[in-house]
Order: C-alpha cells, then structure tokens, then sequence
C-alpha cells in the first residue's frame, strides 16, 4: 500500500503515514496531534478520491461524446417526396427516353435540383428536398439551356408521393409548334395510326395461330370423332378469317390446309396450300417450313397412297377391273389416301423489346425504308405495315 506525508503539527517533522494507521514509521518521535492528524486524514481521503472524480468526469464526457456522434445522421437527414410520371411525345406515344429534371422557380433552367431518366415506358421517378419546382423535360442530347417541354410550380412534400406528367401531345403544345413540324407532326400521326391498325391485326393474328395450334395437338391425339371435328373445325373458322384479312401470309394458308385435312376436305386443302406455295414465291423471306410443310401435304395427296387423315384404317383398293376390259383412265388426283398431319409449324416472327438492329433484320430481312432522328432510328417495313423504333441500337418501340 502507498504512504503519504504528514505534518502532525507545525512545529514537527513530516514523516509518512501509511494508509493502515496501525503502524507509524519508525521516523516519528513525536506523538500524532490528533486534531491535526484528524484533518490530515480528511485531506488523504480527498487526495484519494480525487483521481476517482476525474476517472468520472472523464467516462461522462466520453458518453456525451458518443451520444453527440450517434446523433449526427439523425441530424444531418433532411425529409424527402417522391415524384413521379409520364412523359407523353407529340405524336401521342410514350416517349421512351430522355430526363426530367427539377429546377427552383426563378433560378434557370440549369439549375439542376434532381434528374431522373425517363425509362422504355415513358416513365420517371425519383426523390427531391420539399419545396415547389420547375419540372423540365429533355430529350436525349440536349444541352442545359435547352427544353423540350415543362410543368411550372409542382410541389413536393415531405412524405409524400407527387404525379407530375409531361404530355406534349396537348393542343396548345401542338398548337405553339412551327408550322412545318406540325405537318411532320401529321403525317407522323397519320402514319403511326396506320401502323397501330397494322399491329393490331398482327397481334390478332398471332393469337389465332397459338389457338389454332393446339387445336391440332388436340384433334390429332384425340380418340373420338366428334372431338376432332370440332377442333378442326375452330381451326379452319379462324384460318378462313384471317386468310381474308390477311392473305399475303403464306403460314395462314398452310394452317388452314391442316384443318381442312382434318375435315376430309381434300380438294379445299389441296387449293390452300397450293396458295400457301405461291405466297411464298413472292416473298422477300421465304418461310422454309412452310414450303416443306406445303410440300409435303400436296405430294400426299397426288400420290393417293398412305393413310386417311384422322384415322388409322387402311384405305380400301379400288375395284380392279375384268381381264380384258378397257383400264380406266387414271383419275387427276385422288384424295383418299392422306398420311395424318405432322406438327403444326412454327408460329410466325416476331420482334422484342430491347433486340438489336441486327437481330430484327435476321429475322425481317433488310427494311424498305429507314429515318434516324438524333439518337432512335425507325426502321420502316412497308410490306408488314409495322415500324420499329431503336433507341441507342435496340427496340424500343413496334408500330
């Protein structure tokens, strides 16, 4: 245990005391003054509680510190709203790119508060401070001090979630346009109306065929004839239909030819894929399995050998004629004998968002007429009625 030195009186020699007071050191002569020795145990008391104290102080400080720290994201966190909305083109479509941008009222239209991208949809969200805002769109490379359309004192709130859409189709948009952009604007729209009709029909289409499809599957692995004749019977209903709406489609003629296999209606099924044949040798694209598939069916039914379609019984030999008598002349075609049909073939192409310009013309061949305006390119395929828009390289947008 550690000493500390003592003055028992004024007039005495300091000499040390240990913390046990039983023992005094052997340097003392003098008796202790108790009321002295009394106060100098006092003051050994706060001498040793002094450090004590500190030790306090210290840990307090170093808690009000932490607290003070912890509290620092707290405080620094400002509240925020969300906002969000459309962006409309003149023409009446999403526009699918582009940025919005908030500015502070009265502060220029380069004083940038936030920007979001305006997404393949049209669409933008994105998170602002509170306050009311200039929103303004841009499309893709334009510069600061330039806008394409925007929407005057749109307030965000703390918390809360704010619409603000940018539609630029709106009469007194249009209205306030030169006077040659609105004729381009026109005939856009007449040309864009065109196309939407054009690939409406093809998206009818396309259904069609996935129904017709497996009404085939169905008819084929079916047992009983009635379950047959009705499938066949949908499929040649819709193939009539869209035959007529759209004839130059060589896989419409041979889908219907299956289902009028199906139905026995030899002479019906010899004519349509007959036309399938030749709407194929029209084409810019011939369709392969389409040929094959046309093919096929008419050399079973010219050649009159095989069986029935629909059924697995033999067809019957004709009656042969008596020795001696003349030999009938060999009929032109004879429609008994049909091999039942393979798989329906592959429904026709189609285009995906986000494909490359390489990718469509795989598929569509080479367009009859291609536009670019600054960062799209519109790829125009007369023959199809469709338009396909790229953006940076890849679709963005079918008409």
């Amino acid at each position: 245990m550690g000493s500390f030195g003592v003055c028992l009186s004024s007039t005495s020699v300091c000499c040390p005391l240990r913390l046990s007071t039983r023992q005094r050191s052997r340097d003392c002569t003098k008796p202790p003054a108790f009321g002295v020795l009394d106060l100098n145990r006092a003051a050994i008391g706060i001498r040793r509680r002094a450090p004590q104290q500190n030790g306090m102080n210290r840990a307090a400080s170093l808690w009000l510190g932490l607290l003070a720290f912890a509290l620092l994201p707290a405080l620094a966190q400002t509240p925020t709203g969300r906002i969000h909305g459309h962006v409309t083109n003149p023409t009446g479509a999403s526009q699918s790119s582009g940025t919005v941008t908030l500015a502070a009222p009265g502060a220029g239209m380069q004083d940038d508060e936030g920007s979001f991208p305006v997404d393949n949809n049209g669409n933008y969200v994105g998170q602002a401070s509170p306050g009311t805002y200039t929103v303004i769109y841009r499309t893709l490379g334009m510069t600061s001090d330039r806008k394409a359309d925007k929407a005057d004192n749109v307030e965000i709130v703390a918390g809360q979630d704010t619409l603000q859409d940018i539609d630029m189709s709106r009469r007194e948009y249009v209205d306030a346009l030169p006077a040659d952009q609105r004729r381009q604007l026109e005939e856009l729209k007449r040309h864009n109306s065109e196309a939407m009709k054009a690939n409406d029909v093809i998206r009818g289409l396309n259904a069609d065929l996935m129904i017709v499809t497996q009404d085939l599957k169905d008819a084929d692995s079916a047992s009983d004839a009635e379950t047959k004749a009705a499938k066949y019977g949908e499929a040649e209903a819709l193939m009539l239909r869209d035959t007529e709406a759209k004839p130059d489609a060589s896989i419409l003629w041979a889908q219907l030819g299956q289902a009028q296999l199906g139905l026995m209606k030899f002479r019906e099924a010899e004519s349509s894929f007959t036309k399938a044949l030749e709407v194929e040798s029209a084409a810019k694209r011939p369709n392969p399995q389409v040929q094959s598939l046309s093919n096929t069916k008419l050399a079973q039914i010219h050649a009159g050998t095989g069986m029935v379609a629909g059924t697995n019984a033999a067809v019957p030999v004709p009656n042969q004629p008596a020795q001696g008598s003349p030999s009938p002349a060999p009929a032109q075609h004879q429609y008994e004998d049909i091999a039942a049909p393979p798989p329906p073939a592959t429904p026709a192409p189609t285009i995906s968002m986000g494909q490359t310009k390489a990718q469509v013309i795989a598929v569509f061949g080479e367009p009859q007429r291609k536009a670019a305006a600054g960062p799209k390119e519109m790829f125009f395929y007369t023959d199809l009625k469709m338009k396909v828009t790229f953006t940076n390289g890849k679709v963005s947008s079918i008409d």
